[in-house]
């Protein structure tokens, strides 16, 4: 019975290892990335005679703010449209790092579960990327 428990965690942890590979894999696939976020606005110019100040469906734009945290501070920042589209890329870069990085979280926590369930007695061995073999 204990022999069976032993394979089952060691095939679960194989399992963790395998996805947690696949997953350090997809990181190299993130491009550039930006903090904040990315809007498009449209605006009235504020002139009295002009379209825009007596219908909404004509005001000016569109505007693209960038908005960011900096030392507690929000900072926006105007974009030309092509430069918009380059940040909107490399905001959608961030969010898909962080989506990896929760997922990787998720894989390193269920194979904690497994290593902790393990009887006492059972040695398990650190293979290269595990917490005790990797260096910061």
């Amino acid at each position: 019975m204990k022999k069976k428990v032993d394979q089952q965690q060691r095939e679960q942890l194989r399992r963790c290892r395998t996805e947690y590979a696949q997953l350090k894999a997809r990181l190299r696939e993130v491009g550039f990335i930006c903090e904040g976020s990315l809007v498009e606005r449209w605006m009235p110019c504020g002139k009295p005679n002009c379209a825009c100040a007596s219908d909404r469906a004509r005001w000016h734009g569109p505007y693209f703010q960038l908005s960011w945290k900096e030392k507690g501070k929000t900072v926006s920042r105007r974009l030309a449209p092509e430069h918009a589209t380059l940040y909107r890329q490399w905001v959608a870069n961030r969010q898909h790092l962080q989506a990896l990085i929760q997922k990787m979280h998720q894989v390193s926590r269920k194979a904690r579960r497994h290593l902790l369930n393990a009887a006492p007695s059972t040695k398990v061995t650190a293979k290269a990327g595990d917490i005790a073999s990797s260096s910061r």
